[in-house]
Parts: C-alpha cells; sequence; structure tokens
C-alpha cells in the first residue's frame, strides 16, 4: 500500500487504512491531551483523520527514536511541528492515512500527499496547471496513466509541503513547473523568488486505488 522506493532511504513512513463509512477514534484518543485540543470543536470524521495521521507520524517518528510521548503541535497555516531533530508530512485521504518522518541531519524537508486514482473535476485542472505542464499530461495518458491530472494535483500538494516549512510562505500553484516523468519520479522547478531551492525531487506511484507522492529536500546548502 505505502511503498519504500517512493522515500528516501534516511524516511521512515507508516499508513493505515481505514473504513470510510466509520470514524473510528481509537488513535484520536491515545493522542496528547495537546494534539487533541487542537481538533477538540471538529466533527468525529475530522478527529479519527486527525488521529490516525498523527498516529501515523508518532509509529514513524519512534522507528528514528523519537519519544512517542512528544506531541507533533501545529503552527502556521496548520504546518505541523515536529520533535526537534526531525522532519515530517502527514496525509489523509479517504480510506487512508499515512505520514513520512526523517532527521534533519539527512533532509531539511519532506512532503506527501495522496489522492484517489480518479480524474479530477474538468475545471479544476485549468485552475492548477500551468501551460508547459499540459503535453506531459497527454503523454502519461497515452502510457496507460488514466488520471495524469490528479497525479499533477497531488504533486503540487507534495511540492507545497515541502516548500513552506523552509520559507513560511504559500506557493500557488502556478509557482512551481512539474516535470512528471514515466519512470516514477519529478522534479518541481520553483518559480517563486526568493527561493531556498531552485527546485525539489519527488517520487510517485498509482497503485490500489491511490495517487501518491512524496517530495523531499536533501539537507544540503544550495545558497552558493
Amino acid at each position: 500500500m505505502m511503498y519504500p522506493e517512493l522515500f528516501p532511504e534516511s524516511a521512515r513512513y507508516c499508513y493505515v487504512r481505514t473504513d470510510s463509512g466509520y470514524a473510528d477514534l481509537a488513535n484520536f484518543e491515545g493522542l496528547a491531551a495537546e494534539e487533541k485540543s487542537l481538533v477538540s470543536h471538529a466533527v468525529d470524521v475530522r478527529k479519527a483523520e486527525f488521529g490516525d495521521a498523527r498516529w501515523c507520524a508518532h509509529r514513524a517518528l519512534q522507528e528514528l527514536g523519537a519519544s512517542p510521548a512528544t506531541p507533533i503541535l501545529r503552527g502556521e497555516r496548520g504546518m505541523p511541528l515536529w520533535p526537534e531533530g526531525f522532519v515530517g508530512s502527514m496525509t489523509h485521504t479517504e480510506g487512508m492515512r499515512a505520514a513520512v518522518v526523517a532527521p534533519t541531519s539527512a533532509l531539511k524537508s519532506v512532503g506527501l500527499d495522496a489522492e484517489p486514482a480518479e480524474p479530477l473535476p474538468d475545471h479544476v485542472l485549468t485552475m492548477i496547471a500551468r501551460a508547459g505542464e499540459m503535453p506531459q499530461l497527454l503523454r502519461l495518458r497515452e502510457a496507460g496513466i488514466t488520471c495524469p491530472d490528479r497525479l499533477l494535483f497531488c504533486a503540487k500538494e507534495a511540492t507545497y509541503k515541502s516548500w513552506f516549512p523552509m520559507t513560511f510562505r504559500w506557493l500557488d500553484f502556478d509557482e512551481a513547473e512539474i516535470d512528471l516523468r514515466e519512470d516514477g519520479t519529478l522534479i518541481s522547478y520553483i518559480l517563486a523568488r526568493p527561493t531556498p531551492v531552485p527546485f525539489i525531487t519527488g517520487r510517485w506511484v498509482i497503485r490500489d486505488g491511490y495517487v501518491i507522492v512524496s517530495t523531499s529536500v536533501p539537507a544540503l546548502d544550495f545558497s552558493n
């Protein structure tokens, strides 16, 4: 369901499959009080996805030696506040929640997004795609990818999740041009200025009914 080839070797990941028709609050109830308070007024469905994603994040952090007692709180624009020494990303969609984490000694930032493997509504593609990205969608469709538009959307979301923790700035859909490659890799060229990195690399799969994209920035200095 979640595939090792999606992530750098330094990263750890965890996922859960869920019954989309039932809001199971078991993982939510197991969170620290500080975490639960972040969505205390939300409906049960939101609490369930919040709890499941953070449960995944805590399991992945434990694999890297982090304490499970350290709460994952929330910063600007909802950005998860990871324990010192770690970066990570979480995602939730119908039927699945997941998280990936890595030490800051290896990665500066990481992003993860998952979406149902279904085409986007007709009007959405024109809102998210740059003109230079359109030809590759046709190429991918000819290669047998039935939802290249959803893949592009997912890649843009994962790019933003890697971008924001480095800059604390919004990244519009047209401020990154993404090169989706048939071998399951991608490069997101950052057009916003200033930028701490010229591009963000990633990997993607479409399997088991989901589009899943990960992005990451290595812990290197791009300033020179």
